[in-house]
């Protein structure tokens, strides 16, 4: 019933209402005052918490979703031959990982980045605004009769490359920046069950850490400027040379640029987690050297 009375798409709607509700759920568990569970990290950071419990079953979900509809899309059955099929010849409105990227960060992602101190960072709220607005755009939010934009393309754009989210969930936890639960995985803990938990997260951070920078680099890094550049950005281009009825001119102008810039902070940050493994490989061969 909401959804009837939302702007944004049905499922989007469904889904970002989801999104804040297990939010909610969560932080009314997590909240220290609630003295539901032991006193941690995670009570004095029940937002943030909650936030992470919500994502990483979201990105796992959507990483399904992408590779499932990208990598075994059946192309010869749906007769995507041309640019022009690809951009404006499919179309999806219950397509989940797009949904995510409309209702979830329009609903519940971005207010959470505002209202949680750990995650209050501008360059990251621009970002995930982006991903909004560009996800809207392909979802035919500004076209006549609802026509989705690049459609073909979502499943890798809002689902394929979350592979790569799926470790970092876990690492952006025990970031130096999350003082609360940077500062427990240091601290000696008296109580054993604590110090056993302590010794699980910590190896677990290192595996995470690990398939976070192969993933990233090999997805983000360089497949996403791949498709961007060498498939997706011209067939945009050429779609758009003769776009059909009811779709404005200028969403083509603008996903080409959103794509663009996102390509090109994603190889800047591949390059930045490529520089930290050469670092953390050369500090490893020295301790090795100095043993």
């Amino acid at each position: 019933m909401i959804s009837d009375y939302s702007p944004l798409p049905p499922l989007a709607t469904q889904v970002g209402l989801a999104c804040v509700i297990v939010q909610v759920a969560f932080t009314l568990l997590f909240d220290r005052r609630a003295k539901i569970l032991p006193d941690g990290p995670w009570t004095h950071l029940a937002a943030f918490t909650a936030h992470k419990v919500v994502t990483l079953p979201a990105m796992m979900m959507l990483t399904y979703c992408g590779v499932r509809d990208w990598f075994f899309f059946d192309r010869d059955k749906y007769a995507v031959v041309t640019a022009a099929d690809r951009v404006f010849g499919l179309s999806n409105p219950d397509d989940v990982p797009l949904a995510y990227g409309i209702g979830a960060m329009l609903m519940w992602d971005i207010p959470i980045s505002i209202l949680s101190p750990p995650m209050r960072d501008p360059f990251m709220l621009a970002h995930h605004v982006g991903m909004f607005l560009a996800a809207y755009t392909m979802s035919g939010g500004f076209c006549e009769g609802g026509r989705m934009i690049g459609y073909y393309y979502a499943p890798f754009y809002f689902g394929v490359i979350e592979l790569s989210s799926v470790p970092l969930t876990y690492v952006n936890v025990f970031h130096p920046k999350v003082v609360h639960y940077h500062e427990w995985t240091r601290a000696e803990q008296s109580n054993e069950r604590m110090a056993s938990l302590q010794r699980f997260v910590k190896k677990m951070n290192e595996m995470a850490r690990l398939s976070f920078a192969a993933s990233f680099l090999a997805l983000r890094g360089l497949y996403f400027p791949y498709v961007s550049f060498r498939l997706c950005l011209p067939d945009m281009i050429a779609a758009y040379k003769n776009p059909p009825d009811g779709v404005p001119m200028w969403t083509g102008y603008f996903l080409v640029i959103c794509i663009a810039l996102f390509s090109c902070l994603q190889a800047y940050w591949g390059v930045l987690v490529a520089k930290q493994v050469v670092k953390t490989i050369r500090s490893r061969e020295n301790k090795f050297h100095d043993a």
